[in-house]
Formats: structure tokens, C-alpha cells, sequence
């Protein structure tokens, strides 16, 4: 996950501007989740959390986090504006301020060899970019850079057994966090 740095005022603004944008956006995949006994709903100090409405074991695929693919040459172009922006950068960039998705890079997943999986766009994402960090997970992050399709994959698996009502989190990693944030 990518989170460009700001200043420290700017970046409480940006937190405090993302939480109230995704608390009016409409839920992505609302259905898919609710087929795998999930409920997407809010999550105190997180936004939008995913709640599982039934008991799951220990080693229950949940799904895939899906999304479009991104290099990291494309990831830091785009979303920090480093490096030179081709004019495919650019057609990116347009088409998701034109249908108003936001470029937060709050919901960029990386699986290694320098691929991403960008989740933010609700056109290509679903439900699973719901599930948010907690220090001691519920669910396992699993990562290919080639699946079976060549395409890079991550996947969540539940790690313990769970019960229902409990939100399925799991560990954003020391890369995601900036100096002074505060994991909820």
C-alpha cells in the first residue's frame, strides 16, 4: 500500500478529507461480499470496514483483491508524480478525475518484482479492499507477482477461526506506515 508524504498538517487534512469522501461514496461490490457472508459497513476510525456474518475456520479463502495492475514506474508517476508521465499517465490521470475517482493510493497492494495491485478505481476493485489493518490480524495476505494467468495476485485467507460480527483486518505491513501515524 502507498501513501505519498506530505506535511504533517497537510497529510491530517488528506486523512480527514479521504475518510469523509469514502464515508459518502457508495459501497464497492456490496453484493459479492454479501455472497461470502460479509457486510460492508463503517469501522470506527477506519472508514468503511468488512464484517463477516458468519463463523469462518482457520484457512477459509475470503477472496481476491482485485484491480488493475500497475508497474512501479506507473505507481510513482501517477500517484507521487515522480518520474516523467507518458501520455498513457496522463489519459490515466484524466479519465479518473472525469469520473470522479479519487487518487489517494490508499488502496495500492504491492506483490513483488515491482507490481502493484491498484484497488481504488470501484470500476476493477471489489469488496475485499474493505478490509483494513489491525496489529493482530484475522486474515493472511498471500501474494504472487504471476498467478496461474500471469497476472499478479493477492489473496486473503483467514488466519484463526472468527467469529461473526468480528471485522476481517489484517496486516498492512512497516511499509505502509509513515513516522507519527497512529494504526488503528
Amino acid at each position: 500500500v502507498l501513501r505519498a508524504r506530505l506535511a504533517p498538517a497537510m497529510a491530517a487534512l488528506l486523512v480527514i478529507a479521504t475518510v469523509a469522501h469514502r464515508a459518502m461514496a457508495p459501497i464497492v461490490d456490496a453484493a459479492g461480499a454479501a455472497k461470502m457472508g460479509v457486510e460492508i459497513r463503517p469501522a470506527p476510525g477506519k472508514g468503511f470496514g468488512a464484517f463477516t456474518t458468519r463463523p469462518r475456520p482457520a484457512g477459509e479463502l475470503l477472496g481476491d483483491y482485485a484491480g488493475e495492475t500497475l508497474t512501479e514506474r506507473e505507481k510513482d508517476a501517477r500517484y507521487l508524480g515522480v518520474g516523467e508521465r507518458t501520455a498513457e499517465d496522463e489519459a490515466w490521470l484524466r479519465s479518473r478525475r472525469e469520473r470522479g475517482v479519487s487518487l489517494s493510493g490508499d488502496y495500492i497492494l504491492g506483490v513483488g518484482q515491482g507490481l502493484y495491485i491498484d484497488a481504488e478505481d470501484p470500476a476493477v476493485s471489489n469488496w475485499c479492499r474493505y478490509l483494513n489493518h489491525a496489529a493482530e490480524p484475522n486474515v493472511a495476505l498471500k501474494t504472487l507477482p504471476k498467478g496461474m494467468d500471469g497476472r499478479p495476485r493477492g489473496w486473503f485467507v483467514t488466519a484463526r477461526e472468527i467469529e461473526p460480527g468480528e471485522e476481517l483486518c489484517y496486516d498492512y505491513g512497516d511499509d505502509y506506515w509513515m513516522e507519527g501515524d497512529n494504526a488503528v
